[in-house]
Formats: structure tokens, sequence, C-alpha cells
């Protein structure tokens, strides 16, 4: 690797991977991103950020002109840009299917053309919908969401273009990712930190029993680093990527206000309502083929990874 995309890079995993290569390792990186969700604000005030070595391209990941602009010159694409949510992809699947599929294709179609040597795509664990738990590799996807399909969709072409083109991809299977540089994220960790701080009571979604495997950025990064360093003997990968560790609602939200109560401040009990559709109950991940295959291991825990993520908060949020 010497030059590698990083799609999506203004948000919130794409600004943390940044400053993960920047701060392991030599390579100069472009980003891609239409801003509309990140900002070039939030790539700027990374920790390592280093202008020399760090290109911005502003461009939309459905417009071809924009991608093959991107992708020139690079030889590893780590593809971040997605639209993220199960609620947004129910109320408008056309819009999800654009950027999550479309986009996609566009990208590999650069790859392609440009002799990229490794595609990585940041997958998700909605494809899989509710399955006997932990999931895996093996698992038979039964998505919930169009956002779900999306995903597996993404896959699908990843594994497509490897066959068809000899394109080497790999897919990622996110858990449920925090920390840092949670500006603009919507999900429940920072929804809960960011309601705290703000005076507001929390919401939880249904009992608050339904469980996740939650993730921090630095090993999320981790593997987005190995899985397109590490040699690997087929041409398509499908790899999840998680801690292994299943933890409820209810049990981090008791993390979280022991953790910002010791902090002197005031944490409301949470407000329970009404599940919400298209999401899956109960969820957490075998990682034992990803630490096989990269050596990949989590290294950062949940009660540190929160005290760590409460920090930035309370220090730069705004």
């Amino acid at each position: 690797m010497s030059k590698v995309l990083v799609t999506g890079g203004c948000g919130f995993v794409g600004t943390n991977l940044v400053d993960y290569l920047l701060k392991n390792s030599g390579l100069e990186i472009k980003v891609l991103d239409d801003l509309s969700v990140g900002r070039v604000e939030y790539l700027e005030s990374i920790e390592h950020f280093d202008e020399g070595r760090v290109e911005f391209i502003q461009g939309d990941i459905r417009e071809t002109d924009d991608v093959s602009r991107a992708v020139k010159g690079c030889s590893h694409i780590f593809h971040l840009a997605a639209q993220t949510g199960v609620i947004p992809s129910v109320e408008s699947p056309l819009k999800d299917a654009e950027i999550n599929i479309i986009g996609t294709i566009n990208l590999l179609e650069a790859a392609v053309n440009n002799g990229i040597k490794r595609f990585i795509l940041a997958s998700s664990a909605a494809p899989l919908g509710e399955q006997e738990m932990p999931i895996d590799e093996e698992k038979v996807p039964e998505p919930l969401s169009p956002y779900g399909v999306s995903k597996l969709a993404g896959e699908g072409y990843c594994s497509a273009y490897s066959a068809s083109h000899g394109l080497k991809t790999v897919a990622l299977r996110f858990s449920n990712v925090y920390g840092p540089n949670s500006w603009h994220k919507g999900s429940v960790i920072a929804k809960f930190i960011k309601q705290i701080i703000d005076g507001e009571r929390p919401v939880i979604y249904g009992d608050g029993d339904q469980t996740r495997d939650f993730i921090h950025t630095e090993d999320i990064s981790n593997a987005l680093y190995l899985a397109a360093e590490k040699e690997l003997s087929k041409d398509f990968e499908l790899l999840q990527v998680g801690t292994g560790d299943e933890k409820s609602i209810n049990e981090l939200y008791n993390d979280i206000k022991n953790i910002m109560s010791k902090k002197d401040i005031d944490v409301p009990e949470p407000e329970y309502v009404k599940e919400r559709p298209g999401e899956i109950y109960r969820n957490y991940t075998d990682i034992s083929k990803i630490r096989d295959l990269l050596g990949y291991e989590p290294r950062i825990d949940l009660e540190e990874g929160l005290e760590q993520t409460i920090d930035w908060f309370l220090e730069d949020y705004n």
C-alpha cells in the first residue's frame, strides 16, 4: 500500500480510520465524501491530521466522475460511505439502494478499471436479521430492513467482482461501533451520552433487554487495516468483526450512568417506548474466523471505551 482511498472519510468511522492510518502507517490518504453528514472540519480536527498526507475530494459515490477522480492513483479502497440507518431505509428504500448498491457498484467498477489491489467493504450484521446467537459467517441471511438488503447486495457484488474480474475484496460485517468523533452519530451510545449532557431523558425502545456487540473505533480501524494488509488465499472473504461480548441496552445504560455519575453528571432514569420495526432483538458476534485469518483481537473493553467516549463528548461535543 502507498496511497489509499477512504470513502466517507469525513464521517464517524472514516475520521477514526484516517487517524489510525496516519498514526500507524506511512500511507497517503485520499478522502471522498459528499459532506451530507460529515464535515471537512471533522477530518481536520483529528489528532494526527497531516495535510500533506491527506487529500480531500468532495464528491458523491453515485456519480461516476467523482468516483473515477477519487480512485485514480490509489492501490486500496476502504469503502465506508453509506446510508447507515435502519429507519431511514424503511422510510426511503430507493435512496438507500441508490447509495448502498449503486454507489458500491460504481466503486467496484472503478477499482477494476484502475487496478486496485484490494477493496474493503464496510458491511453490517443487518443482512442476517434474527439468528441463533452468536452470529457467524455461515448463517443464512434473512434481512429485516431495506438497509440489511442493500448491505447484503454490497457483499454479493464484492463476491461477484472477485469471481468475474479477479478483484480482491473483503467484506467486514461490523457490529455496533462507538467511540470518539461521534459528532453526528445517532446510534445508541452516542445518543444516550448526548441526551444526558443536554439534560434530556434518554429513550429506550422496547424493554431494553435487546442486546448488541459494541466495538470501539480503534478496534474497527485495526480490523480494516488488517483486511487490507494481510495475505489472503481467497479473492473474496466475508468476515464478522466485533468483540464476541453480548450486552443488553439496559446494562449499557447502567454502565454509562455509573461512569457519568462519577463525573458529577446527573443521569435520569430512561423512558421506555414501543420498539421500532426492522430492528434486530439479539445480536453478538463469533469472531473466530477473523482471528484466524487476520490475527485480529479486540483490545479495548467496553468500560474503557465508554470512559474514553464520554470524555471525548465532554471535551469536544457542542
